[in-house]
């Protein structure tokens, strides 16, 4: 790969990433029945070996495996219930990849703060009346969530300034969370300081070695997934899915090759820091049990699920039939909620913004290393096969043809469709305008925004053509109601999904974006309407808060 560098990149990069820079976060009392961290030690050894053993091989598998659970964040402040007009009260649900919590403050303020978000967004661009009202519906809906899903949230990472990311979010939104690893970050040169490498610039090699600093007494190298709620969290348990990439082994060995491309240089060096990530664990899915009084049960099961991005659409899938597995024998309302990765190829498309952004402390070396564009797909990919990129741009759930309309990710959507829980419950993948915010049809528009072409996407690269390339629908939500076949109307609609939002327009009313991935909303019914059809005709957009 040949790397264009230019001053005036490197200049607004620097620019872009110092915005990103956050305040130092406050520790605070763990509870008594989280998994005990890792020392700094244990994670220097665990970044040199792929299996370790004995007192080390217990405790890793204890942070794997036992989730932190807390249930004092609600400090006697109760769930909105808010009411939607034809409706009624609903639980509203929400889901958001926050890229690790890179842009914390951001984050919390739109989850908390409407007076205070504004002052980030500033006025540039000035907004049209019709965006910014947008804008402020969706800011509104948001912040009445009264459960959120959140993928890649940190826990003591340089990368943010050591905050226990799901923690802190919980305790500013006074929410009850539980929080799974899904990875220990354990690269010697990139995260733990531990291998020393030098430039020969030493201007250049005084920025390298501040970046690669780090607090030994703070650092922690977790990376996870979070439930929070402002209803009790009952119970909750970590699914390790099945591994479809070995983050440790194929990783080392990836970087053992650069080793051996002279990685003191700078321009490789910065190849080799946006290209690995050293890692033990793997994909997983966060299950917890939250006490909802009008469920029949007394509660609603929230799945939070995060499935491999560096593997084929096969492996996804059987990811997937082991998480569906793990839950056939809920019995009350589910609600799985995740980035499904389900882009149709083999790895996540990037760019280059997000992967420095993913990575960096010290801007400004890093900045100065920068490239016009990072794409590990290729745009050259989808010249050569238009017709087939474009019959599933936007939609991984249209139909596979071998050859003719290839799209391999639909056989994940088919195993979700058919599969069926213990008590012949289903997922509800009805689609009908009446109960879908912008009165679309088609399946699985009552619980995921659809668009004009396929569905709204929850990710673009920095550069994406005006929609031509680069948009993609990867998180999702299914629902669970009391349904028997996915598709059929003119049943019940208790706890079905309704009005699904997908907020790409609040998630760019920032400078560079809140996160690479927008947040998105559904609503569940909490109370039986009198008729199959009388629940939400009357509901307009502008009254869905």
């Amino acid at each position: 790969m040949k790397y264009a560098i230019s001053f005036g990149l490197a200049l607004s990069l620097c620019i872009l990433l110092a915005s990103a820079q956050e305040k130092p976060a406050q520790a605070s009392p763990r509870g008594s029945e989280d998994p005990e961290l890792l020392s700094f030690n244990e994670l220097v050894t665990l970044s040199s070996t792929a299996k370790p053993d004995g007192e080390l091989a217990a405790h890793l598998n204890d942070v794997l495996t036992q989730p932190f659970l807390h249930n004092e964040g609600a400090g006697g402040i109760g769930p909105h219930r808010r009411s939607v007009e034809g409706i009624g009260p609903v639980l509203r649900v929400g889901e958001w990849n926050i890229e690790r919590g890179l842009n914390f403050d951001v984050i919390r303020t739109a989850l908390t703060d409407t007076t205070e978000f504004e002052r980030f967004q500033g006025n540039n661009p000035p907004l049209s009346g019709e965006r910014k009202a947008r804008i402020e519906s969706q800011l509104a809906n948001l912040q009445n969530v009264d459960v959120l899903v959140l993928n890649e949230a940190d826990l003591g990472m340089k990368r943010t300034d050591y905050r226990d990311v799901a923690r802190d979010l919980a305790a500013a939104l006074h929410m009850n969370y539980a929080y799974g690893v899904e990875f220990v970050e354990v690269d010697p040169v990139f995260e733990l300081g531990t291998e020393q490498i030098h430039l020969r610039d030493p201007q250049q090699d005084a920025l390298l070695q501040q970046d690669l600093k780090v607090d030994q007494e703070r650092y922690r190298g977790l990376h996870g997934t979070a439930i929070l709620s402002r209803y009790p969290i009952r119970s909750a348990r970590i699914v390790r899915l099945p591994v479809c990439y070995d983050w440790y082994a194929q990783e080392t060995k990836q970087a053992a090759k650069l080793e051996r491309g002279k990685r003191w240089a700078a321009n490789i060096l910065f190849r080799e820091r946006i290209e690995r990530e050293i890692r033990q664990g793997g994909r997983m899915a966060l299950i917890a049990e939250v006490a909802i009084p009008e469920s029949p049960t007394g509660k609603v099961t929230i799945v939070a699920v995060h499935l491999e991005n560096r593997c084929t659409p096969a492996c996804r899938r059987r990811q997937m039939q082991a998480l569906l597995a793990s839950v056939k024998d809920v019995q009350n309302p589910l609600v799985m909620a995740g980035d499904l990765n389900t882009t149709g190829r083999t790895i996540t498309p990037t760019s280059v913004r997000n992967e420095i952004m993913s990575r960096v402390t010290d801007y400004r070396f890093w900045a100065g290393q920068a490239v016009s564009h990072f794409n590990p797909l290729g745009i050259y990919q989808y010249a050569l096969v238009p017709v087939r990129y474009l019959h599933g741009y936007h939609d991984p759930t249209a139909f596979h043809l071998p050859v003719v309309w290839e799209n391999r990710e639909s056989h994940l959507f088919k195993k979700v469709e058919t599969f069926r829980f213990s008590d012949e419950g289903a997922f509800d993948f009805r689609g009908d305008p009446e109960h879908s915010f912008n009165g679309k049809r088609r399946k699985l528009a009552n619980s995921n925004e659809r668009a004009g072409k396929g569905f709204v996407p929850t990710y673009a690269f920095a550069r994406d053509y005006r929609g031509f390339v680069g948009r993609f629908k990867l998180d999702w939500f299914f629902v669970k109601p009391f349904l028997e076949d996915p598709r059929q109307k003119n049943r019940s609609y208790l706890f079905a999904p309704h009005f699904a939002q997908t907020m790409r327009e609040l998630n760019q009313s920032v400078e560079d974006r809140i996160s690479d991935h927008p947040p998105m909303t559904v609503d569940l019914p909490l109370l039986p309407a009198s008729s199959p059809n009388e629940e939400s005709h009357s509901a307009t957009p502008g009254s869905r808060r």
